[in-house]
């Protein structure tokens, strides 16, 4: 015996453990280990110990003093040390006892969240393998234990040079094809290992799709592909990272393993994103079932040239029987003879790998007596399967193994024990068979975890744990387990559904934090079942967890999003049939903001697109658009949802008012920049791509009444578009079918193809339907009708119209000449066939009558038919716009009533009718309403200048028009009562050539590329929102800021309501407003028009009195609202008494840049140079400021705080200080250069501490009163110019800017358009930011701090700005909630007094 392991014999177990946990480990490993050492001193005489006790102590003091010092100074190991003195007489008392027990409880459960903080920041920071490719891989190469032939292909393919082919693996199911890749791909590095491979490796299961598939790989290939979610994108990409490899790169190893296993989610597997010829550095493997012949035949057309078809053979019964000799050796186990040969003859039968393993479960069991038969061995795989699932029963309970093995099965990327363990004791079922005996029952009931344990300890082999999302979670290494499961326990719906009912409840943490959960049981004495409310002591799950360890020296630790929920949840969702709770989850901001802070905004915009398919689908569909059309920014800054949501989703509340819960604004907004008045983004919409767009054009489309739109390709392909999905879907794959034109009615598509062939397709079925009609070579279909079960088609250059009934053709009617338009009565018996010559043919199709037929007078090609069904009257459209109203009261002899002859030259572009009154008529140069009743024109519009028209359409309400003019990328949006062009809707910078109403719901554009589908609610309320009809000028507020008034430069202002965000009304002037002045009490409103003054009461709109001959170009009222002041540049200024309108005095200086005092004793200005304060009771000049350098003065500002202070500065660069009241000058700073302070910048703080003096690009220079210093502040972004942009308020100032950021995305607005900044001036620090969405026109702050902006759209937006840091806040306590803007039904006008009932007269200059 060796003097190592003698030493083991004097060791204890604490010091095995000791020693266990540090010796010959890492410095990484041993960072994670936790010592805590408890030094109890208590003097005692010095008394000899028994030497036992000495080796004892020598021993532990080893450990002490030695061992543990060593491991702290070389791997700086985390050991504390305490100690604690006792008193010789009472020793170590039991309440010292507790107080280290408490203390080193608090220390331990600190030091485990720091460990499992450090755990998540690492895992995260570092290149993690979500979905566990890595761990599979080795997991099934573990499982390689039989040599198989096929390896050495393998190998043989992997060393060849002339590779251009995927090698194609097939095989029996479970005949181990992914143990073979898998050994494969662990031994590529060593086969070329001269070559350093970077190798790659993808197990196929039924939660990916290809989409994660192609996006997984191509991430691993090439990370700058992380960006890329389009599947058409990814296809291209994946083909091109393959074919175009760089030769200098090591060569590329991917492995596909179980290419047919791939899931249907995002359609049928199209084999040509296979590259056809690979890189001569890409090695490509992939396998297949031999059990899809058609997938495998389809490779095989596919590669026709390929010899690297490979088929995996049946293992041999002997390396089987090896198999289980060996295993059965490693177990300390064997059997006889006799067993051995039934065993071999059963691998005769089934040569399996894992069937060796199954009957290894059965032969560690049997003792040489055991007696087997030839039929006591069950030979097939599944029967084995299901032999051990009974075993597992007896031993563990029916229900238990059932409900175990089904949640291991249906449970999304698998779980973890404790997860099993927990969503167990969720089960009603499995709990009560753990309930203790008696009739008392404990509030808090688990299912125990030694149970558990010991049923996966039988499971053990067979699952195993997989490393996935960071997580180690139980799966199964065989997909045969999950088949006999599903098959044995999830025979039906309902009971899958329960299962994933169990799962949602648990990972939504319904019945965390000590809620109770229910259980029903049923006691045989009651007729009444029993209800109990029992704590399942599951943990809670938040969709973030909050940082576990933060200390006040260092930073606060980043919180984690709950990557299980967010990844498990929304399936389960799904699968238990909680629809509406799914999507009550996909409009959670808290739900939002996780999926985008765990970087899956992808997986978000998938989940929000296949949620809208199912529940609230517009709701969905305008949150989806909203997000994705920000992606970039929320990629980068996921803190910025809510500001997102406020610009973007805020404003359309009203239409759908249930997303309120997705805003998610309490009534104290936090820290930052908050919307109070929001207004109206551009309308979003829906960007339909397809994938074969960029090298076919769509030349044919049509939508329909459910929403849904189908295009036609040049290269004969369709697709399918639809609201909020951005990826069309190909209508067939089938290649044989090339589709020449589509025609809608109703909810059905009717298709024609090159051959003449006709289909039906709704979105009820996949494929579309084939008619069973005679071919016609060379037709093309020119239109068709839908009524009931009955289809009417017709064609171009044709006569005849086929009737069809229950997709079976009935008969054919003939008219005189080619068909243009058909028309059917409401009892779909009676037909109307418009022909080219003008004339209109009446059939009775059921019995093939002939009932009349009459001709228009104009002898036009009609375009369409009318049918009143009121009145019996029939109206024809010809091709020139010409009206004829028929009576069809006697349907054999039609008379016609009356006539509309169109005067405007040109042929109809298109007819709109809504089944009201009101025809529109659309032509290049005019588009005309009809009143059908009477033909007579109800109204014109004529296109812009330049433009022509081609295409228009009315609302459903006839409210609107809308139109696409030529050459134009943006569609127009007309008030049909003002006439006013109200709207203009961006067709992403594309030029659209059709139109389509798909029913009530949506809006679609065609282009050439693309469709683009739009919510006509939306639209209808982007165009009601109030908005002027050209952009604000200027804008005016009160002290108080309940309202803000803006002025366009036209005759109106505009009162807009902040608290009730709704515009109050509109003051009318007889001229275009020129000024305008608001007092600070917010009761008047003074403006200038046309050179007379109004004066109006705001409250009541009333105009008191209207002053002509005031020549002023400006007017300004006191801060106190007394007085108003009109300022002249020809004439006097006149002060006068604002309820009254009289005189006061007359100021004979023009001053430049006036204002008034915040006392309301001055008026202030610049004249020649000089600063004059001049008296507004007398007009005379009381103070005058001279720069002492003879400079003129170019800015100056009152101070807020200070009044009788002025800050003055002039053309050299000086900065003064002026005190009005004792008339004393300050110099205060010099400026290095005078062109610092642009007069048009200057801003001031209230207290004076610091100046805005000028905005040069992304620098605004600010003077620091306090600090006699100059800074520049670096702004987000260039500041645009010339238009006001800073405000300053209090100790804070706010800019509008444009992002600096270059944005990827192009369908993104939110880094084209400005933002609102609000930064700090005591530090700088920005306290928040605002996305406007559109381009301002001006701004102005109040004194409470609400920023008011200006749009170019005439619009008004109002902003508060909120500092929790230093507690400053515009927010008031009684103020509602931030909501959308009342769009502007009925606009309240307050008329102006027609004659003005005040005249300034300038007296002669010698009777003053």
């Amino acid at each position: 015996m060796t003097h190592e392991k003698a030493q083991k014999y004097f060791q204890s177990a604490f010091e095995n453990d000791i020693r266990y946990a540090y010796e010959n480990y890492s410095s990484e490993d041993i960072a994670r280990c936790l010592c805590y050492v408890h030094k109890i001193h208590i003097p005692m005489k010095a008394i000899g110990l028994p030497p036992e006790k000495q080796a004892q102590l020598h021993q532990l003091t080893q450990l002490r003093d030695h061992f543990l010092p060593s491991v702290v100074a070389f791997h700086r190991a985390l050991v504390y040390t305490t100690t604690t003195k006792c008193n010789c007489l009472q020793g170590y008392t039991p309440e010292m006892r507790l107080n280290f027990a408490v203390g080193l409880s608090e220390q331990l459960h600190s030091d485990l969240k720091r460990l499992i903080d450090n755990a998540v920041s690492n895992k995260r920071a570092g290149t993690v393998d979500e979905f566990g490719q890595k761990d599979l891989c080795r997991i099934f190469s573990s499982l390689y234990r039989i040599e198989r032939a096929e390896a050495e292909h393998v190998k043989s393919y992997l060393e060849g040079k002339n590779t251009k082919f995927p090698f194609i693996l097939n095989g029996r199911p479970c005949s181990g094809k992914t143990v073979l890749l898998a050994h494969c791909a662990s031994q590529a590095a060593e086969w070329l290992k001269n070559l350093d491979p970077e190798i790659i490796v993808y197990f196929i299961d039924v939660n990916d799709s290809l989409r994660q598939l192609l996006k997984d790989i191509c991430k691993r290939v090439d990370s700058s592909s992380t960006c890329i979610n389009d599947i058409y994108q990814l296809k291209e990409n994946f083909k091109r990272l393959l074919t175009s490899r760089s030769p200098s790169k090591n060569p590329l190893v991917l492995i596909i393993d179980g290419l047919d296993q791939l899931p249907k989610t995002d359609g049928q597997l199209d084999l040509t994103l296979l590259p056809k010829l690979l890189a001569p550095n890409v090695k490509l493997l992939i396998s297949i079932n031999v059990n899809r012949p058609a997938l495998l035949a389809t490779l095989k057309m596919y590669y026709p040239d390929s010899t690297v078809f490979c088929e995996l053979q049946e293992v041999e019964s002997k390396s089987c029987s090896q198999l289980l000799t060996t295993l059965l050796q490693e177990s300390n186990r064997k059997i006889t003879s006799g067993q051995q040969m039934y065993v071999n003859q059963a691998f005769k039968k089934c040569s399996v790998p894992l069937y060796v393993e199954l009957l290894l479960r059965q032969a560690i069991h049997w003792n040489s007596e055991f007696e087997i038969t030839e039929n006591s061995l069950v030979q097939e795989l599944h029967n084995n399967i299901i032999l051990m699932f009974d075993h597992l029963e007896k031993k563990h309970g029916n229900i238990v193994v059932s409900k175990a093995l089904s949640y291991l099965t249906l449970a999304r990327f698998g779980l973890t024990t404790a997860e099993l363990t927990d969503v167990l004791s969720c089960d009603d079922e499995v709990l009560a068979c753990f309930l203790p005996p008696g009739d008392t029952i404990p509030l808090t009931v688990r299912v125990p975890e030694v149970f558990v344990e010991s049923l996966l300890l039988d499971l053990k082999g067979f699952l195993v744990l997989r490393n996935i999302l960071g997580t180690q979670t139980l799966f199964w290494v065989s997909r045969h387990f999950p088949l006999v499961i599903c098959k044995r326990y999830l025979y039906s719906e309902e009971t899958s559904q329960k299962i994933h009912h169990v799962l949602s409840d648990y990972f939504s943490g319904s019945w965390a934090n000590g809620t109770a959960k229910p259980l029903i049981i049923d006691e045989g004495s009651s007729d009444v079942p029993q209800s109990i409310n029992i704590d399942r002591e599951v943990p809670s799950q938040p969709w973030i967890f909050s940082p576990p360890f933060s200390t006040t020296k260092s930073p606060p630790a980043r919180p984690h999003p709950n990557l299980r929920k967010l990844h498990i949840l929304s399936f389960h969702l799904l699968k238990s049939g909680r629809i509406e709770e799914l999507g009550n989850q996909m409009m959670s901001q808290e739900y939002l903001q996780a999926m985008l802070q765990a970087e899956l905004a992808d997986e978000l915009f998938l989940w929000l697109e296949r949620t809208s398919q199912l529940v609230f689908p517009r709701k969905l569909q305008l949150l989806h658009i909203i997000l994705r059309s920000s992606a970039c920014l929320l990629r980068n800054n996921p803190a910025d949802l809510p500001i997102v949501l406020q610009a973007k989703l805020l404003p359309f509340l009203s239409v759908f008012p249930t997303l309120d819960m997705c805003v998610n604004l309490p009534n104290m907004p936090k820290n930052g920049v908050h919307t109070v008045l929001p207004p109206v983004p551009a309308v979003p919409y829906t960007q339909c791509t397809l994938q074969e767009s960029t090298t076919s054009q769509i030349t044919q489309s049509a939508g329909s009444s459910c929403g849904t739109v189908v295009v036609v390709l040049e290269n004969g392909t369709a697709w399918v578009c639809n609201g909020g999905v951005f990826e069309g879907i190909k209508l067939t794959q089938s290649s044989n079918l090339q589709f020449t034109s589509v025609i809608s009615s109703g909810t059905i598509f009717l298709l024609s193809t090159h051959c003449g062939k006709l289909f039906l397709w709704d979105a009820d079925h996949t494929q579309p339907q084939e008619f069973q009609t005679q071919k016609r070579e060379n037709t093309i279909l020119e239109g068709a009708l839908l009524c009931d079960d009955k289809l009417f088609v017709w064609w171009t250059g044709q006569n005849i119209v086929n009737v069809f009934v229950d997709r079976e053709e009935q008969t054919e009617l003939h008219c005189t000449y080619e068909i243009t338009c058909v028309r059917c009565s409401e009892e779909g018996d009676v037909i109307y066939c418009g022909q080219i010559e003008s004339s209109v043919t009446i059939f009775d199709w059921s019995n093939g009558q002939l009932l009349a037929t009459f001709t228009c007078p104009k002898d036009m090609p009609l375009i369409d038919m009318i049918l009143s069904g009121g009145d019996g009257m029939i109206t024809c459209v010809d091709q020139a716009g010409n009206l004829f109203a028929w009576n069809r009261e006697i349907i054999t002899e039609p008379v016609l009533i009356c006539e509309n002859h169109c005067t405007t030259l040109g042929k109809v572009l298109n007819i709109d009718y809504k089944g009201d009154s009101i025809l529109l008529i659309c032509k290049k140069q005019q588009m005309q309403l009809i009143d059908i009743y009477q033909t007579d024109v109800l109204d014109q519009f004529s296109p812009p200048r330049g433009k022509t028209f081609k295409q228009a359409i009315m609302d459903q309400k006839s409210c609107f028009i809308l139109a696409l003019l030529s050459n134009c990328p943006f569609m127009l949006v007309w008030n049909r009562a003002s006439g006013q062009c109200v709207l203009s809707l961006d067709t992403a910078n594309c030029q659209a050539f059709k139109l389509h109403k798909c029913g009530t719901t949506y809006l679609a554009a065609v282009t050439d590329v693309s469709v683009l589908i739009w919510d006509m609610d939306l639209i209808t309320y982007s165009a009601l929102a109030p908005k002027s009809v050209k952009r604000v000028e200027m804008l005016a507020v009160g002290s108080y800021g309940e309202s803000c008034y803006s002025s366009d430069g036209s005759e109106l202002i505009w009162k807009w309501g902040v608290l009730s965000c709704k515009v109050e009304g509109c003051f009318l002037h007889q001229g275009t407003v020129e000024s305008m002045s608001i007092s600070g009490d917010g009761n008047y409103l003074a403006s200038i028009a046309s050179g007379d003054i109004y004066i109006w009461e705001t409250n009541s709109g009333k105009n008191i009195y209207r002053i002509s001959g005031s020549q002023a170009y400006k007017v300004l009222i006191t801060p106190k609202g007394n007085s108003g002041v009109a300022l002249s540049e020809t004439g006097l200024s006149r002060v006068w008494k604002l309820e009254s309108g009289h005189g006061i005095c007359s100021i004979h200086h023009h001053l430049r840049n006036a204002t008034i005092s915040p006392e309301s004793t001055f008026l202030l200005g610049l004249h020649n140079g000089d600063l004059l304060a001049v008296s507004l009771w007398s007009g005379n000049v009381s103070k005058c400021f001279s720069c002492s350098d003879r400079s003129d003065v170019v800015a100056f500002q009152s101070l807020l705080d200070h009044p009788d202070f002025m800050i003055v500065s002039s053309a050299s660069g000086a900065v003064y200080s002026w005190r009005l009241t004792e008339d004393t000058i300050c110099h205060q700073f010099q400026l290095p250069d005078s062109s610092l302070c642009q007069p048009e910048i200057f801003r001031l703080s209230s207290d004076g501490g610091y100046a805005i003096l000028s905005i040069f690009e992304s620098t605004i220079n600010i003077l620091d009163f306090a600090n006699s210093k100059l800074c520049s502040l670096r702004t987000e972004g260039p500041v645009p110019q010339p238009y006001p942009t800073v405000g300053v308020s209090g100790q804070y100032m706010v800019y509008i800017c444009f992002s600096s950021m270059v944005c990827q995305n192009k369908s993104c607005d939110l880094h084209q358009k400005p933002m609102l900044v609000a930064i700090r001036l005591t530090d700088g620090e920005t306290v928040g930011r605002f996305y406007l969405c559109k381009n301002p026109s001006t701004l102005t702050v109040s004194e409470d701090f609400f920023v008011y902006v200006g749009f170019q759209d005439g619009s008004v937006g109002v902003y508060t700005v909120n500092d929790t840091k230093k507690s400053k806040t515009s927010w008031k306590e009684d103020a509602p909630s931030p909501t959308h803007l009342c769009p502007l039904d009925d606009q309240l006008i307050w008329s102006p007094l027609v004659k003005p009932n005040l005249t300034w007269v300038e007296l002669p200059l010698q009777l003053y």
